[in-house]
């Protein structure tokens, strides 16, 4: 749950960022679960739906943490997400571990 606090939080540097809400959804689902206990079925579906969201075109794969300058025709990266690369990386590689773990169990 760090990386995905740490997405999050690096994700909210960009007030534009359209996969915000879904990583914030998450975020709240993941602490939900592990304040009230949780089945191997509900880690699956988390990770399932962290994962969702990586794939195909026009997917959070896509995404970058920049801003556009129409005048200039360039974009430069939002300060403070030099990380989002490595941490977007790990999240998706956490949730692809706990979905392998719930079909093997």
């Amino acid at each position: 749950m760090d990386h995905l606090s740490v997405l999050v939080e690096i994700l909210r540097l960009d007030s534009a960022c359209q996969w915000r809400p879904h990583f914030e959804q998450c975020l709240e689902q993941a602490k939900s679960l592990l304040s009230s206990g949780f089945t191997q079925e509900e880690l699956v579906d988390l990770a399932l739906s962290l994962m969702h969201v990586y794939g195909g075109m026009g997917s959070f794969n896509d995404y970058a943490p920049c801003t556009y300058d129409s005048q200039t025709g360039r974009c430069t990266v939002i300060p403070g997400t030099d990380r989002f690369d490595d941490v977007a990386s790990k999240v998706y590689n956490a949730a692809f571990s706990l979905r392998v773990m719930g079909h093997v169990a």
